[in-house]
């Protein structure tokens, strides 16, 4: 049994038929390397100087309040990179997101865009082609293939070495084709195989999530807030500042760079604070603090030092698969390696046809039904991708939706709250509306439950983040609604008032697609430009060899 050729048809038979799938996966990743980089040069907010100073995190929270009084900041996240500025997250009770960018040191904030950007078209794109849990299975089950065609045409091909700077430019255009395709697939060897492995654990990652056990690749839980003790602190306790926080974080967790802050926006909530400790090639949250938000106390640390092997590898996987851990020179390098690996994919599966087809000419066979097997994965190929089209549109749409903001139904006290209630439009009772309570005044709400519903009918509890918790719920139009909160030693506050009938909100003009910064839609143009541009040149050349071969065959017959 020859086992070189074996590999060597393996090898050719994965390029031939989910070369094109493959193609488009590490296309797209090399993008995603470079995507925050990307955004940066097309959005001036995005662009801070770096100085040598601490960041002010109390002053970029203070400036994103001020800036988003309606909003709820999910997180605070420091500079990607030198010369960027930071981020924060906001969402609002319609279910809209922005991205705040702020000076670090000064907190000033220097523009603001939608949640759709570069960075989140190639995230998701290339995670899983916006296409759902299908996608992200079909993406992470190409690792497999990347894996076994590397190693295959690693093991199959004879003096290797000698093909590291071999490139003969003087022997035709195949042979150039062929060193091309062995030279890069040496020198990306390593690469690929690095890309594979961490991608053989994304789908592994799928498999927990599917069987609901992703804990198990995490560490063990912290230590969380007793919520029982919640109603010492009285039903707004004020917070200390982020800084203030920060100050006790370092000191909980002495050479902590802090890199992003999240204060609690839910009951029970601590003040969340994760960063670097030493180790660029693991994630930021793999270093955390958890702070008391009423008490100061430390709740709990984690050092990623000390972490078990599998959370381990866990928080070590997507720095390497992405490259982001040297920074702008590791993105670089990635987004070449990717590039490179990329056309190398379509360059091997055209030798493949090229090498292959002098034998079956010679044996009279013909050409065309061998090539049943590109034209096969050609079709389905483009045939998922018309399904992906359809569903990136989609995707494009909820990522940077512009909804109309809610429709204030009352504001008036409740117990010790003042609350202002609305109904996110449009608000069709009788289909379902999204009632939203937003608590007003300063300090954290600090309650057992809110619920809402029609006046001696049934109750929906509202859930979502404490300062402004939402529900859906039916009811007849104009009838009376009740807001009850109950708060931890089960006493209750009660506020009644007219529910709204139909409400379509005439005032504000409804667009289904995002308000994004220019050239965003000319990257993503150009990548699909370049992508179909790719794989129809491809699927042109072999065509032209399979018909060049067909007329040698057939000249053949003749004499």
């Amino acid at each position: 049994m020859n086992w070189r050729k074996i590999l060597f048809r393996l090898h050719g038979w994965l390029g031939l038929n989910i070369g094109l799938l493959l193609f488009v996966v590490c296309f797209s990743g090399s993008f995603a390397t470079l995507s925050h980089e990307i955004d940066w040069l097309l959005n001036p907010a995005m662009r801070s100087e770096t100085r040598n100073e601490p960041y002010n995190w109390t002053a970029m929270y203070d400036a994103v309040t001020n800036a988003f009084p309606g909003g709820v900041i999910s997180g605070i996240y420091a500079p990607v990179g030198h010369g960027f500025a930071a981020l924060a997250y906001v969402s609002f009770t319609n279910g809209q997101s922005r991205k705040a960018y702020l000076d670090p040191y000064t907190g000033a904030l220097q523009g603001h865009t939608n949640f759709f950007t570069v960075q989140r078209f190639f995230r998701t794109f290339h995670r899983r082609f916006f296409d759902g849990k299908r996608g992200i299975v079909i993406v992470t089950l190409t690792a497999f293939i990347l894996l076994v065609s590397g190693l295959s045409g690693f093991c199959f091909y004879r003096g290797w070495l000698k093909q590291l700077f071999s490139l003969r430019t003087d022997r035709g255009p195949r042979r150039l084709w062929s060193d091309l395709h062995k030279t890069t697939g040496i020198w990306t060897l390593l690469f690929s195989l690095l890309i594979a492995f961490t991608g053989v654990f994304y789908f592994i990652e799928v498999c927990f999530q599917t069987a609901n056990n992703y804990k198990a690749l995490l560490p063990p839980p912290l230590p969380k807030i007793d919520k029982r003790s919640l109603g010492t602190y009285g039903p707004q306790p004020r917070l200390r500042s982020p800084n203030e926080y920060a100050d006790l974080a370092r000191e909980a967790f002495p050479g902590l760079e802090i890199r992003s802050v999240r204060m609690p926006t839910r009951v029970g909530s601590p003040v969340y604070f994760d960063g670097q400790a030493g180790n660029p090639l693991i994630r930021d949250r793999a270093n955390k603090v958890l702070l008391h938000p009423f008490t100061d106390e430390v709740i709990a640390t984690q050092h990623g030092s000390d972490l078990a092997f599998v959370p381990f590898i866990t928080d070590l996987v997507n720095p390497l698969h992405f490259g982001y851990f040297g920074g702008i020179g590791t993105k670089i390098l990635w987004c070449v390696f990717g590039v490179a690996l990329s056309f190398s994919i379509l360059v091997g599966t055209y030798l493949w046809v090229v090498r292959t087809l002098p034998r079956r000419n010679a044996g009279g066979g013909h050409v065309f039904p061998w090539l049943r097997g590109v034209t096969v994965s050609f079709t389905l190929t483009l045939a998922y991708f018309v399904v992906v089209l359809f569903s990136t549109v989609e995707g494009i749409q909820k990522y940077g939706k512009q909804d109309p903001p809610p429709f204030v139904l009352t504001e008036q006290p409740v117990g010790p709250y003042q609350l202002r209630v609305s109904c996110a439009t449009p608000c069709d009772p009788k289909k379902g509306m999204k009632i939203s309570a937003r608590f007003l005044g300063e300090g954290l709400p600090n309650y057992k439950q809110v619920s809402v519903g029609e006046l001696e009918g049934e109750s929906v509890t509202m859930k979502g983040v404490a300062v402004a918790p939402v529900a859906t719920l039916k009811a007849e139009p104009g009838a009376a609604l009740q807001l009850r909160i109950t708060m931890w030693d089960d006493s209750t506050y009660e506020a009644i008032f007219p529910g709204p009938d139909v409400i379509q909100d005439p005032q504000m003009p409804y667009s289904p697609w995002p308000d994004i910064p220019t050239g965003v839609w000319g990257t993503i143009s150009i990548f699909t430009a370049l992508t179909l541009g790719a794989i129809i040149g491809w699927f042109n050349f072999i065509l032209r060899v399979a018909g060049s071969g067909h007329r040698r065959s057939l000249e053949l017959r003749l004499i």
